[in-house]
């Protein structure tokens, strides 16, 4: 197996949210040599923007070239409002930390 066999897999298991569904992060690293893999799901509080307004505007400019109406983003805004903070607007945020070891 190489390593674009073990990342191609089945339609639909591509991204980080789906790095250990079917096993995936394990195949691609074990077919590049790697051995002594681990994945551990970390969630933590991560900052989105200063405030509710410029958290909107990041999430939007994760889609270049995306249209969003005014309506759509004061909507967005108002549901941004409850987790604004003097830190600015927190939330929960969950990765996938994988671990593995090669020998050179």
């Amino acid at each position: 197996m190489t390593v674009t066999d073990a990342w191609n897999g089945p339609i639909g298991l591509h991204g980080a949210d789906h790095l250990d569904r079917c096993n995936t992060n394990r195949k691609v690293l074990g077919a590049a040599g790697f051995e002594e893999i681990g994945v551990a799901p970390v969630t933590a509080t991560a900052c989105w923007g200063r405030d509710a307004t410029d958290a909107v505007d990041f999430f939007v400019s994760r889609t270049p070239g995306l249209t969003v109406s005014d309506t759509t983003r004061a909507s967005m805004t108002k549901a941004l409002l409850p987790y604004e903070t003097g830190e600015g607007v927190l939330l929960r945020a969950g990765v996938w930390v994988v671990g593995a070891r090669r020998t050179l």
